[in-house]
């Protein structure tokens, strides 16, 4: 094991916070190509993001006595307007909305987790059971694109992501 202790709830939310940041570079960004790349990032990280939730963090929600069932319903909708956001060409006219959908859910279901869930967590888990489930957490991310149905995982370009998880 590492000697790095890692904290469940920091690594969930640098998901979030890369989401938020390519959104912004969405928005701001002016040229089709840039537009697209970060659009097919953001559609990568939310799709990683939410699988890798289901079979890691998710599984452990009931003994923090907290339930996992709004969130899978967030997810499931989340993943259908990813799904969605991922087959609109990028010079449709409906393009940036259809992204916009997807990351707003996204991001009311990520501020849902940081204000009310995340607190729960570091108050129940122990610091060797929160470093457990983030590295959970973390496997359950490396195997996420193999398993997406996200087309353009597979051979697109993606924009940089700002901030990096550990390697285990």
């Amino acid at each position: 094991m590492s000697a790095t202790i890692l904290d469940v709830t920091n690594e969930i939310k640098l998901d979030h916070d890369n989401v938020r940041d390519l959104f912004d570079r969405f928005n701001a960004a002016t040229d089709l190509n840039e537009k697209a790349s970060l659009a097919r990032t953001l559609v990568r990280e939310m799709a990683v993001h939410g699988d890798a939730e289901e079979r890691s963090v998710y599984l452990d929600y009931s003994v923090l006595g907290l339930a996992a069932d709004h969130n899978k319903e967030d997810h499931a909708e989340i993943e259908r307007l990813v799904d969605a956001a991922d087959k609109t060409a990028v010079d449709r006219p409906e393009f940036g909305a259809v992204i916009a959908r997807a990351v707003t859910t996204f991001l009311t279901h990520c501020k849902e987790e940081e204000d009310e869930q995340h607190q729960v967590m570091r108050q129940k888990l122990s610091p060797q059971d929160s470093d457990k489930l983030a590295r959970a957490f973390l496997k359950a991310r490396s195997k996420v694109p193999a398993r997406s149905s996200a087309s353009a995982l597979q051979t697109a370009s993606f924009a940089p992501l700002r901030f990096a998880h550990p390697q285990i």
